[in-house]
């Protein structure tokens, strides 16, 4: 193997190599001559890991969010690469794309098997690829043994995307044209067994052979490395850091807290968020985290204090929704003895002890006027009085506001002081709601795995496909709170040794959670979850279905005359669509807590319709 790839110096290949490898999981093989269908994981395996959510526009394959493009269009977008770039920097820009891909798809198998068949866990890749529809794969050849380092795949690839549009566009041409698919082959096999495996094109379909012929091998057994690594372009993959984006994510620099939870997400919701903290918290600013009950202000606001310069001085936490309001101003600012029956020692308030550091008041909207013109008088002037005092105090204290709530909205309808609101909206952070950084949940799925386990003594396994994709393609009315719940019940349910379902997680018989819209073994869309977003353990059964329209009919009669008639045991449908609508919309916003857009988002409306249904009620 030579040191230096086309026009780059050997220290940057030598880096790119390490780099590449530095993180790889090493697959230990003894052994294997085929792939063995009947390994962990198996096609049908990995068939149960894609998911499709149409209701929020996603569909998902082992947990990544994955895209459907027309062949024609991704054959348009590789034309203009061509055009613009030229074709051999097209070639390398396709090639570290698929590299990419393979590395991603290989780190996500690891994961969802890690006690896996190796030699399936490899041939995962190939299976991954035609589920992602670039090529069908056909499996020539396939040594590996690590005793002695042996390593060799030889495949046919049929029916192969890539130079299906290349002859499009071109016609038949003199060099092999399955440049992302060669990147994603090597990219899987060197993540995946951590040495640096280069595949080859031997014969490719674009120079009008019948398939493509490929052929991986460890890179030092190659001749004339440099033309793929120059295809990879060192210098370039490094200095972008494109092999590394998206399979690690860190709050940058933002200091770990002892004993306190994690910041958890990589989606472009929670990283927007986690950059408009990092911007503040140098800062003396006041911030107002804003999101729904569950997101995760507190933890953030903890996050923020750690991240500042007050990080060595108090942080003081107060719940306001929980202060009767006969308390308010003893909690916030102090009593002086004898101020009121039972005062019979002075105490300092929350904002004499938070003086020097950060005061945190979440649910703020939930405050009286009265307790509002206060904590306004005392963040314009620095200084507050106990109850029953007369001597101004001093205060230095940073206040970190939250709220679920719209103040603006509350400011309109005269709940919430305008001026305070301004005086506390100097820096605003939304916190996005779990259902808009969907990314983030496998990974915050093996947080709370890790953290429950070791916190109720468990052993399990690991966590099925399908509840991962159960859980990717459900709402979250709780939001991350509600998530942790799941997985704590479904941690103390399942038995050592046993993975996580969706079973694990049922309340009373009747699980939260519905089975996605995932794949057949025979490649066709499964059937959807039942219309309420909730299914029964229970199979249904025609005496059930009767039950069933029994409950209806005591509870709901429009509901019950709308099974009538989908049954057939009734000719008309005995109720008016109108009365169905209201019935659905009000079951949908008693399960989206009064979230509107949530409501909306489970009946696949959009929030204008469903705001035009209730004012029609």
């Amino acid at each position: 193997m030579t040191n230096t790839t086309s026009g780059k110096p050997g220290r940057a290949t030598d880096e790119f190599l390490r780099h590449i490898l530095s993180r790889q999981k090493c697959l230990i093989v003894d052994r294997a001559s085929q792939f063995d269908p009947r390994g962990l994981p198996s096609a049908e395996q990995l068939a149960e890991t894609v998911a499709f959510a149409p209701q929020d526009g996603s569909i998902w394959l082992c947990g990544q969010r994955m895209m459907l493009l027309q062949g024609a269009a991704f054959g348009a977008i590789r034309r203009e690469l061509i055009e613009a770039l030229g074709i051999d920097k097209a070639r390398g820009l396709l090639t570290r794309i698929g590299w990419q891909a393979g590395a991603r798809d290989a780190a996500q198998v690891s994961e969802q098997w890690p006690d896996g068949d190796h030699a399936s866990l490899y041939s995962a890749g190939p299976r991954l690829h035609m589920l992602e529809g670039m090529v069908n794969v056909e499996v020539v050849r396939f040594e590996i043994d690590s005793d002695i380092g042996h390593f060799y795949s030889e495949f046919l690839w049929h029916n192969s995307l890539e130079a299906e549009q290349h002859i499009a566009t071109y016609g038949l041409s003199n060099e092999p044209a399955c440049w992302m698919e060669i990147g994603y082959a090597s990219g899987y096999a060197s993540s995946l067994l951590g040495r640096l495996v280069v595949f080859r094109e031997q014969e490719c379909r674009a120079t009008g052979k019948h398939a493509c012929r490929i052929i991986g091998k460890p890179a030092e057994e190659w001749e004339d490395l440099d033309a793929d690594l120059a295809h990879l372009d060192a210098g370039d993959f490094l200095s972008r850091s494109t092999y590394t984006a998206g399979l690690e994510t860190e709050l940058a620099e933002l200091p770990e807290m002892p004993d306190e939870p994690s910041m958890v997400g990589v989606s472009a919701a929670f990283v927007a968020a986690t950059q408009l903290l990092e911007r503040v918290a140098p800062t003396q600013a006041t911030v107002l985290l804003t999101g729904e009950s569950g997101v995760g202000k507190e933890l953030f606001a903890r996050t923020l204090h750690q991240a500042s310069p007050r990080r060595n001085t108090p942080l003081v936490a107060l719940n306001c929704a929980t202060l009767p309001e006969n308390l308010v101003e003893a909690e916030l600012f102090g009593v002086e003895r004898g101020a009121f029956t039972g005062a019979e020692r002075s105490r300092p308030g929350r904002f004499e002890r938070a003086s020097g550091g950060t005061l945190f008041l979440d649910e703020i909207g939930t405050l009286s006027l009265s307790a509002q013109s206060k904590i306004l008088r005392a963040l314009q002037e620095g200084e507050i009085e106990r109850v029953g005092g007369t001597t101004p105090i001093r205060v230095d204290v940073r206040v970190i506001a939250a709220t679920n709530v719209d103040l603006r909205r509350e400011v309109a309808e005269g709940r919430f002081r305008e001026d305070l609101f301004y005086r506390l909206n100097v820096f605003p952070i939304h916190l996005p709601p779990l259902r808009e950084r969907r990314e983030d949940i496998p990974l915050l799925m093996s947080y709370f795995l890790r953290k429950f386990s070791a916190r109720h003594g468990r052993q399990l396994a690991g966590i099925s496909a399908r509840l991962v994709n159960a859980l990717l393609t459900y709402d979250f009315p709780g939001n991350i709170r509600e998530l942790q719940n799941l997985i704590e019940r479904g941690v103390i349910a399942a038995g050592d040794g046993e993975v996580m379902d969706v079973f694990h997680l049922s309340e009373g018989g009747t699980s939260p959670v519905s089975p996605p819209v995932g794949l057949t073994a025979e490649g066709r869309l499964s059937a959807p979850p039942e219309m309420t977003g909730r299914r029964s353990s229970t199979p249904a059964t025609p005496e059930r279905s009767s039950e069933v329209s029994r409950g209806a009919s005591d509870e709901a009669p429009e509901l019950a005359s709308l099974l009538a008639f989908v049954s057939g045991r009734e000719q008309a449908l005995g109720t008016s669509l109108e009365e169905i609508e209201r019935l659905l919309v009000q079951l949908a916003l008693e399960r989206s807590g009064g979230n509107i857009t949530a409501a909306a988002q489970m009946l696949g409306m959009s929030r204008a319709q469903v705001s035009y249904r209730l004012k029609g009620k």
